[in-house]
């Protein structure tokens, strides 16, 4: 008994010590599956284990405690807005037709729309990828504006923070 005892013990403090450890734990999908795919930024925030700007080189929105991200990307081209999923690298294609982004600027608030605009690999009917070709949108967010965009994924309604940091990146390279 006292051997049973001692060996259980003993694998209950490895399971214990090695609990949550990153290294040594794959990554997972939003869908609980390891996640085996190829990772487009390796820098992470320092407590949250996802990438510290999106796939394409934008700004992360929060939705719902990090269950989703939206990524912000503006420049000479436009607004888009891309829908990934929690660990902030893959897209999650939705069945919606807009984005709705509402924003306040110098005491005014506006909404824009972010018109679906289907990724390659999207199912028929749904989006990942949002754009906006609105140039008042691209100068609010350039000017500091800060608000919110709902989403709506599997059911669920998240909203998420829309700030534009001009402080928190480099702007060589990017197009504003």
């Amino acid at each position: 008994m006292k051997t049973t005892f001692t060996c259980f013990s003993v694998v209950a403090l490895a399971v214990l010590l090695t609990g949550c450890n990153s290294s040594t734990n794959p990554p997972t999908s939003a869908t609980g599956d390891p996640d085996t795919g190829s990772h487009a930024s390796t820098d992470t925030h320092d407590d949250h284990g996802h990438p510290e700007h999106g796939p394409h080189g934008g700004e992360l929105v929060e939705l719902g405690k990090e269950a989703f991200h939206a990524e912000l990307v503006h420049g000479a081209d436009g607004t888009s807005m891309y829908v990934l999923d929690s660990s902030a690298t893959k897209p999650v294609p939705i069945a919606a037709d807009k984005l709705v982004v509402s924003l306040k600027h110098d005491g005014q608030v506006a909404s824009f729309d972010l018109s679906a605009n289907p990724d390659t690999n999207d199912p028929p009917e749904q989006s990942s990828r949002f754009t906006s070709a609105d140039e008042r949108l691209d100068q609010w967010l350039d000017a500091g504006a800060e608000g919110a965009v709902t989403i709506e994924i599997k059911g669920k309604s998240y909203t998420g923070n829309v700030t534009h940091d001009h402080e928190g990146h480099d702007h060589e390279g990017h197009d504003h």
